[in-house]
C-alpha cells in the first residue's frame, strides 16, 4: 500500500512539472491535450489493457489528433488510418523512429537492434535479414514443433493449463530454429529450460517504473545480471555458427547463418554486437506476439464453441479429418476461416497497442495540421482497432469481418505496423499461426475451466507487450 501511495505521489509531482515545461507548438491551441498521468497509474496497477484503451478512448473523447504528456515531453497520438498512412509511410529521412536513451532499460536489453534502429544500420540489417524469413515460409518446420507441442499437451490432457505459457514455449522453439538452428527443449519437460527463465525476467520488469526512478535498487542489479546472462548465451551461438560457416560454409538455413554468409559476401562488417542487438529484436518480437496472438484465438474458439466446430470442419475439409497432419502452403492458402480468426485475434487484441514514437525531422502535414521538426508522434493501433467508424461492432469478436469482400482502409489493421518499417516477420507469424490452430483443431477439443477469471472476458496485462493472464485451457481429444 505504502508503495502505491509512494508512487502515485511521484506521478502527481511530475505531471505538474511537466505541464509547466510542456505546451502545445504555436498553432495547435485547438488540439486537444490529455493528462498521460490517469494512463500511467492505469498501467501501474496492472489494469487489463481493454480498460487502459477504453480509458484512453474517454480522455481523448474518440479525436484521432490529440496531445498528451507523459513525464518531461509531449507527444502527438494519431488514432485513425488515413493519418497512419501518412506518417508510416514516411521515409526515415523524414520520420525515424526515435532515439533510445542509452540509459534505459530497453535500450540495455535490445540495443540497436531492427526494432529501433535507424539508417545505415537499419537498412544494411533490414537486407541481410529479409532473405532467411522469405525462405522460411514453409510451414513443415512449424509443423515438426507443433507434433511436439501436441505431445506436451497429451502429458496434460483433460485438466487446466495454462496456454499462454504453452504457446510461448512454442514460438520460442520455432524461433530457435528459424533464427539460430538451435534446440531449446522447451518442449521436452515440464520444467522450463533455464536461459528461457532468464528472458521472461527480463522482459516481464523491463518496463517497471521503478526501475527508471529508483537505479540504485537491488531489482535493478538483478535485472542487470539477467542481461548478462542472456548476453552470454546470444554471443555463444554467435561465434559457435561463426566457426561452424569456417567449416561448413553454405550448410545453415537459419537467420543467423544467411545473415553472416550475407555479409560476407557483400563485404559488409558483420559487427558481433549489433548481430546480438538483431538476434535480442528478432528473438523478441518474433515469439512474443505470435504467443500472445495464438493464445487470444484458441481462447475465443474456446469460449464460442461455434466457432472452434467451424473452423474444425474447414480443417477437415482441406487436410482430412487425420491428427498430426501438417499442412502444406497451398493447403493453408484454402484456410480462409482459420486466416480469418489469425487475423481477427490480432484486430481485436493487438499484442503491440502503440506503435513505436516517431521524431519528425521535416514538417510533416497530418489532416489540417503541419507538425513541426522534432515533434514526437505515436500511433495508437489500439484505438485505430476499436474505431466503429472502420469495424462495425469493434468490441465483438467476429472471425467473420475478414471473410467479405468489404473494402476497408488499408491502415485500419495495423497489428505489424506497416509502411516501409513494417515487421519484417509478419507473413511468417500468420503462417505459423495457421499451422498450429490447424493442427490442434484436428486434434483436441478444448475449453475454458468452469472457474475461469476470463470466462465472461479476456483479461490482458500491460507488460512490454499484452499478455493473457492466468488463461487456462483445457484440452481434450478429439473422438473421430
Amino acid at each position: 500500500m505504502f508503495g502505491l501511495i509512494f508512487f502515485a505521489i511521484i506521478l502527481v509531482i511530475i505531471y505538474k512539472y511537466a505541464l509547466k515545461k510542456n505546451k502545445k507548438p504555436e498553432g495547435f491551441e485547438d488540439v486537444l491535450f490529455i493528462s498521460g498521468l490517469p494512463v500511467a497509474w492505469a498501467y501501474f496497477r496492472q489494469r487489463n489493457y481493454d480498460e487502459i484503451g477504453d480509458l484512453i478512448h474517454k480522455l481523448s473523447g474518440g479525436h484521432d489528433f490529440y496531445f498528451s504528456c507523459i513525464g518531461q515531453f509531449t507527444y502527438v497520438n494519431i488514432a485513425s488510418p488515413e493519418y497512419a498512412k501518412i506518417l508510416l509511410t514516411q521515409s526515415e529521412d523524414v520520420a525515424p523512429k526515435t532515439e533510445q536513451n542509452p540509459t534505459s532499460n530497453l535500450y540495455k536489453f535490445f540495443g540497436n537492434g531492427l526494432s529501433f534502429s535507424n539508417g545505415d544500420i537499419w537498412r544494411t540489417y533490414r537486407k541481410l535479414a529479409t532473405p532467411a524469413f522469405n525462405n522460411a515460409l514453409s510451414p513443415e518446420m512449424v509443423g515438426e514443433t507443433t507434433l511436439d507441442l501436441i505431445s506436451f499437451i497429451q502429458q496434460n490432457l483433460n485438466r487446466p493449463i495454462d496456454v499462454f505459457e504453452i504457446m510461448q514455449r512454442t514460438t520460442i522453439e520455432v524461433l530457435g530454429k528459424l533464427a539460430f538452428g538451435y534446440k531449446f527443449g522447451c518442449l521436452e519437460s515440464e520444467e522450463i529450460p533455464h536461459i528461457i527463465k532468464v528472458y521472461k525476467y527480463i522482459t516481464s520488469t523491463i518496463v517497471s517504473p521503478f526501475r527508471r526512478v529508483f537505479r540504485w535498487i537491488e531489482s535493478n542489479k538483478k535485472f542487470m545480471n539477467a542481461i548478462e546472462k542472456f548476453d552470454e548465451f546470444i554471443f555463444d551461438i554467435i561465434e559457435t555458427k561463426r566457426n561452424k560457416i569456417k567449416k561448413n560454409p553454405h550448410k545453415g538455413h537459419d537467420l543467423l547463418t544467411s545473415m553472416l554468409e550475407l555479409g560476407e559476401q557483400e563485404g559488409i562488417n558483420t559487427d558481433v554486437k549489433q548481430l546480438r542487438d538483431e538476434m535480442v529484436n528478432i528473438f523478441a518480437a518474433g515469439h512474443d506476439t505470435t504467443s500472445m496472438s495464438l493464445s487470444v484465438s484458441l481462447y475465443y474458439l474456446a469460449k464460442y464453441p461455434e466457432m472452434q466446430e467451424k473452423a474444425r470442419e474447414e480443417v477437415i475439409s482441406v487436410l482430412g479429418n487425420y491428427p498430426n497432419t501438417i499442412p502444406n502452403s497451398d493447403q493453408l492458402k484454402e484456410l480462409k476461416y482459420v486466416s480469418a480468426i489469425a487475423r481477427e485475434s490480432l484486430r481485436i487484441h493487438p499484442p503491440v497497442p502503440m506503435i513505436t514514437l516517431r521524431k519528425l525531422k521535416e514538417p510533416v502535414k497530418i489532416g489540417k495540421h503541419i507538425l513541426p521538426i522534432n515533434t514526437t508522434v505515436i500511433v495508437n493501433a489500439w484505438q485505430i482497432h476499436h474505431n466503429p467508424q472502420y469495424w462495425e461492432n469493434p468490441k465483438q469478436y467476429n472471425p467473420e469481418r475478414f471473410l467479405n469482400n468489404e473494402k476497408r482502409h488499408p491502415f485500419a489493421w495495423i497489428p505489424f505496423s506497416a509502411g516501409p518499417r513494417n515487421c519484417l516477420g509478419q507473413n511468417f507469424s500468420l503462417m505459423e499461426q495457421k499451422v498450429i490452430i490447424s493442427m490442434l483443431l484436428l486434434k483436441y477439443n478444448w475449453t475454458l475451466p468452469d472457474n475461469s477469471i476470463n470466462k465472461d472476458k479476456l483479461l490482458l496485462a500491460p507488460q512490454f507487450l499484452l499478455r493473457p493472464v492466468d488463461l487456462k485451457l483445457i484440452f481434450t481429444e478429439r473422438i473421430n
